[in-house]
């Protein structure tokens, strides 16, 4: 063997022995000051979010201060992008990083290299990240670093709040029943020409599921919970307090009866335009959206005279709650370069590059150490007020369960079942998708 060929092998093993003490526990990855090392090589992340220029350039500015490392962001269109992976990991050509959504967590979780607690501690990753970013801890370890948050508020127009004298939005769902005759106006046959909000419908309601989920999470319901064999049962009709009527019956008898013309809190139905739409228009009071929103509102009546504050409430709550998603960092488990996808894994979650990939994607960061720092900006103030009080469900599948509640509600508005049923229905159904 001549020279070169032993320094080769020399390299080989060393990063091999390098790797297995990560993978081992003996090299902790997650704990802070532990991995001091800046990664080296080259890593690919594959994700949705746009690669305008600020985003791009936080990559950029990584790859100058760091010549041993190149970071390549590819951007994929959210309508492929399952697809695109799945085809990837299939052809073993997927990237050593790329980003993740609770809903992904199942249908992905066979690609994705989870971080023993041995390497990364439990209470370090709890102690590090909001708490809502606990969906990604399974029994095996951590499934996703958690990099920012995207909740649910409250859109409200400023203007018609002024015309009727109110100076600030409710904080509660029930000042809705007191708001309505306030904001909502109605011609004589009942035609709708500005809501108070939108709520009871499904399909013509931007977000209905996130609202839904919002309303469940407040209540204690997380909508899943994981079993034995380490899927997902569904818990949609869970009673554990044993009420007379269960809280996911309380919840969908209250959604539904801002669609019923014969109810007093009526201001929504079939005929309208998407809620979206509608606010953006001026013809919609309050708005239930996500804070990456913000822009798009802007953007498409500029004129518009709006502000935003935290979602909604359940008074008889004492614990805050809104629904969000909240994006993390998985790890190929057939990364090419798998130590130093850990690496930028951490450095993108952690720190300086985190707090900038924050600032270029306009979203409140998962983590607790930034979140104390308090942006001046109003609006992004309050994204970061939500991300801390953010938690999510492990939706089985988006799209479908997103049928199931569509039909859940449905049954109930047209009274092809009772409430009971209805649940009882979309609890089977999504017992069928969670099924392991």
């Amino acid at each position: 063997m001549n020279n070169f060929q032993t320094i080769l092998v020399a390299v080989f093993l060393a990063f091999f022995v390098f790797a297995v003490m990560i993978f081992s526990g003996l090299i902790k990855i997650g704990e802070p000051k532990a991995n001091t090392a800046t990664p080296v090589g080259k890593v690919v992340i594959w994700g949705t979010f746009p690669t305008s220029t600020d985003f791009s350039k936080v990559f950029q500015d990584k790859n100058s201060e760091t010549p041993d490392l190149t970071i390549s962001y590819i951007r994929k269109d959210a309508e492929d992008y399952t697809d695109d992976l799945i085809q990837a990991f299939a052809s073993d050509t997927g990237p050593d990083l790329f980003f993740i959504t609770p809903d992904m967590a199942q249908k992905f979780g066979e690609f994705i290299y989870k971080v023993p607690y041995t390497s990364y501690a439990e209470k370090t990753y709890k102690d590090a990240f909001i708490d809502g970013a606990s969906v990604y801890l399974t029994k095996e370890g951590v499934l996703g670093f958690p990099l920012v948050v995207d909740p649910m508020v409250l859109y409200y127009n400023k203007d018609i709040f002024a015309n009727e004298g109110l100076v600030s939005p409710p904080e509660y769902w029930d000042e809705l029943y007191t708001l309505s005759d306030v904001f909502t106006e109605k011609r004589d046959d009942g035609t709708i020409l500005q809501s108070m909000i939108a709520l009871g419908r499904y399909d013509n309601i931007k977000h209905s599921k996130d609202i839904l989920a919002t309303l469940l999470l407040q209540n204690g319901n997380n909508i899943v919970a994981p079993n034995e064999t380490g899927g997902y049962i569904s818990i949609l009709n869970d009673n554990t307090s044993r009420l007379v009527v269960p809280p996911v019956e309380q919840i969908l008898s209250f959604f539904i009866e801002f669609s019923n013309p014969s109810n007093d809190v009526y201001s929504w139905n079939r005929s309208l335009p998407n809620s979206f739409d509608m606010f953006t228009s001026g013809k919609l009071v309050m708005y239930l959206g996500r804070a990456s929103e913000l822009f798009n509102i802007e953007k498409t009546n500029p004129n518009l005279s709006f502000d935003v504050t935290d979602m909604l409430q359940t008074r008889a709550s004492k614990t805050k709650r809104t629904y969000g998603d909240i994006y993390a960092v998985a790890v190929n488990k057939k990364s090419k370069n798998i130590t130093a996808s850990f690496g930028v894994a951490s450095l993108m979650t952690n720190g300086d590059m985190a707090k900038d990939l924050s600032i270029a994607l306009s979203l409140p960061p998962a983590s607790k150490a930034l979140l104390k720092d308090k942006p001046e900006n109003p609006y992004i103030f309050t994204f970061f007020n939500s991300s801390i009080i953010t938690r999510t469900w492990l939706d089985p599948d988006k799209q479908k369960s997103d049928t199931v509640f569509n039909e859940l509600i449905q049954n109930i508005i047209s009274n092809r079942l009772s409430v009971s049923d209805a649940v009882t229905k979309a609890h089977g159904q999504l017992e069928f998708l969670n099924v392991k």
